[in-house]
């Protein structure tokens, strides 16, 4: 009787003993699938600041290829057959982090008469030269080309505003019109020249 118990016992250590070594094993193995990977986007390097040059005014839709030669990132503006009325567009140097960024402005209407003032901004992350005055919106931005868009509003006027990994792009619309915003954006469209 007494020897079935050490056996007994000996055998409750041993199983312990394994137990406790695979829950060791299997904790390193779940610390190994947990440990955080690197943001790929983390590492991407900054986009290059710009030298300044001289702004560009256009009036007429056929001169956008001037504004996009001088721009280096692609430029958001609506497709063709979008029923848009082209007003007037303008290209701008801003101070950035002690460089030069770049700002294009279209200016657009609608077929109702609504103004329509659509933004692209270099570098991606030149927050900064957003428009001051909006606060967030309880409602939810429109997506952009794929991408997720931030909606803000002031008094008259909604903004959103959407990042790429290569520009900030924004859209302004009075709030009169702001119930057509989302199928404004659908008639949105990234345009560049092509590389050479």
């Amino acid at each position: 009787m007494e020897a079935q118990k050490k056996i007994s016992h000996r055998v409750l250590k041993i199983l312990g003993g394994l137990l406790s070594v695979l829950l060791i094993l299997l904790l390193g193995f779940l610390l190994i699938l947990a440990q955080p990977q690197p943001d790929p986007k983390g590492n991407a390097a900054p986009q290059p600041l710009l030298t300044a040059s001289p702004a560009v005014s256009i009036w007429q839709e056929t001169e956008l290829l001037s504004i996009l030669d001088s721009f280096p990132s692609p430029v958001l503006s609506f497709m063709s057959g979008s029923g848009m009325i082209f007003v007037s567009g303008t290209t701008a140097d801003a101070v950035v982090n002690g460089g030069f960024g770049r700002i294009v402005t279209l200016w657009w209407q609608t077929p109702e008469g609504d103004p329509l003032i659509l933004q692209s901004i270099y570098p991606a992350s030149a927050l900064s030269l957003l428009e001051k005055g909006y606060h967030f919106s309880n409602m939810t931005g429109p997506t952009l080309f794929g991408f997720d868009s931030v909606r803000m509003e002031n008094e008259d006027t909604v903004r959103i505003h959407a990042a790429t990994d290569t520009g900030l792009y924004v859209v302004l619309i009075p709030k009169s019109a702001a119930s057509r915003l989302s199928a404004l954006s659908r008639s949105m469209q990234l345009f560049s020249l092509p590389k050479e």
